[in-house]
């Protein structure tokens, strides 16, 4: 997803994807009407906006350098389904070798007048290992992110914080399960293994530590290392949040529920009266 583009390259990329953005600007229907905003895509690439500090534009912490290392990215992925369901996923191989993905599911509102700009409202991150262990962790998160560009094969994104986003339709995205991303719920049997890989990792470090020998106290200290890394990506599930971000989520909720109480309003008759409250 261009993690490895040399700084001249990037560049070069992001001149093209300019390009694009201006031949989007005249683009009828415009994306939110488009039928073909609706599907399933490959994130084929990124790249960082000048006010986002913290994290990667796609996959947070699990993108970060020491995501990478311990959960090695095996694809990216980002659906929009329809009627207004947005969901994402980060799939992994956990020290190289076993399976599983982090994936959020949210609710799309259209933004502005423009007909190309949603806010998506995410439900709290599901973290999958071994593709049977399920725990939702975290909690809500929010994006704004505008369509500048779309054909039959590629989207292009732009985000509130200036990253850029490329879409590619099919391909393995269609494979990756995008509809039931985030549908799953936090298992006992999921709870009670991941907290006993935690404590097993402190208590062993524990007891190494106290022998007194000094390769056994370093072999204590690479397993603290190791669970506090582990821990420091799932922390909220992957997801970099600052103020700003807690706002915005603030934000969208209030206007979803605005909008679903006018919608219920009106469905009840009362759409002649001024606007429920948020």
């Amino acid at each position: 997803s261009g993690l490895s583009m040399s700084p001249e390259r990037r560049s070069a990329v992001d001149s093209l994807l300019e390009r694009l953005e201006a031949a989007g600007a005249a683009q009828q229907p415009r994306p939110i009407e488009n039928p073909l905003l609706w599907g399933n895509y490959n994130v084929a690439y990124t790249s960082v906006g000048k006010s986002q500090e913290n994290g990667q534009p796609a996959g947070g912490r699990f993108r970060g350098r020491i995501g990478r290392t311990l959960f090695r990215t095996a694809g990216l992925f980002q659906s929009v389904l329809q009627p207004d369901i947005a969901t994402n996923k980060v799939e992994f191989r956990l020290f190289g070798c076993i399976p599983g993905y982090v994936g959020l599911r949210g609710k799309v509102v259209p933004q502005g007048e423009g007909g190309d700009t949603v806010a998506v409202l995410f439900e709290p991150p599901v973290l999958c290992v071994a593709n049977s262990l399920h725990l939702r962790i975290g909690r809500p998160s929010s994006v704004v992110l505008s369509t500048t560009y779309l054909d039959e094969r590629v989207r292009l994104g732009k985000g509130s914080r200036g990253s850029l986003f490329v879409f590619t339709r099919g391909g393995a995205a269609e494979t990756a399960g995008m509809d039931q991303v985030g549908l799953q719920k936090t298992t006992f049997t999921a709870a009670a293994l991941f907290t006993a890989f935690f404590v097993s990792l402190f208590a062993g470090g524990a007891a190494l530590w106290v022998s007194g020998f000094a390769a056994l106290k370093a072999a204590a200290l690479a397993m603290w290392l190791l669970g506090a890394a582990i821990g420091g990506v799932v922390r909220q599930g992957g997801l970099v949040m600052d103020s700003r971000d807690e706002r915005m989520v603030a934000a969208v909720k209030a206007d979803v529920e605005r909008k679903e109480a006018e919608q219920a309003q009106r469905a009840s008759g009362g759409g002649g009266g001024a606007p429920a409250a948020a």
